[in-house]
């Protein structure tokens, strides 16, 4: 058992408090289903299961072991066994992606699906490269036949959601990205900013995707700032100093 917990652990990114927890929760339903009452499964410190029945008679609760060796079936088991280890996989690495939602991500658009869906490969934590979909919709109307935003290109991109999703049975993590924010334009600002964008208030008040943003600071920033971000989005960008923010 030590080293099926192990490889577990290993192969699904859990940590081993996270994969014991798994293994009793699907053992325990798996019994329950198959004896048609209560029974409790719990991992004992030397790595063996120790199964308890509990069925009610007549209003007294009656417990009895259940000799877990002589259960048959094993491979059904480890298949519903790995389903939700798979599912808890995702749903720890969605809880851990959340928390960089409606950051700044520079990807490369690596395909272009039948719906003209953008796919983009990125990092959303550092080492760790994800493909997240940038629909259509949320690509601006000057970029869609661009040769500045075609497969190969690296962009930047809104984090805009990241939710665990079923895709054909399986447990997958979904990041959705756009271009259409109007957080975009205040995260491109604070990057070519760098510490000075600690310093003041940026806000992005309006924006008409390809067309024009209105941009609100606290205090005089770089031209050259304004510059990149207006390259980058193709748009025009009106910058205004309001001392109050």
């Amino acid at each position: 058992m030590q080293e099926t917990i192990s490889l577990f652990t290993e192969k699904y990114g859990l940590t081993r408090s996270e994969v014991i927890v798994e293994i009793e929760k699907v053992f325990s339903e798996v019994f329950s289903r198959r004896y048609g009452f209560k029974v409790m499964v719990v991992l004992q410190l030397n790595d063996h299961l120790e199964a308890v029945a509990y069925n009610r008679i007549d209003g007294v609760l009656l417990q009895k072991s259940i000799d877990v060796t002589r259960i048959r079936g094993w491979n059904t088991i480890k298949k519903h066994l790995e389903k939700n280890l798979q599912k808890a996989s995702v749903l720890k690495q969605t809880r851990q992606y959340k928390y960089y939602e409606r950051e700044l991500r520079w990807g490369e658009i690596t395909a272009i699906d039948a719906e003209k869906n953008y796919h983009v490969e990125l990092e959303i934590i550092p080492g760790e490269t994800v493909t997240a979909v940038c629909p259509l919709n949320r690509v601006g109307l000057h970029e869609r036949s661009s040769g500045d935003f075609s497969i190969g290109k690296k962009r930047a991109f809104h984090v805009r959601r990241v939710d665990p999703v079923i895709l054909h049975g399986t447990p997958r993590l979904k990041v959705v990205v756009d271009r259409v924010s109007k957080t975009l334009v205040v995260t491109l600002l604070k990057e070519q900013l760098g510490f000075l964008a600690g310093k003041m208030t940026i806000r992005c008040t309006k924006r008409y995707v390809g067309q024009k943003s209105f941009v609100i600071v606290s205090r005089r920033i770089p031209k050259s700032a304004i510059v990149a971000v207006k390259r980058e989005l193709n748009e025009h960008m009106q910058v205004k100093i309001d001392r109050n923010l």
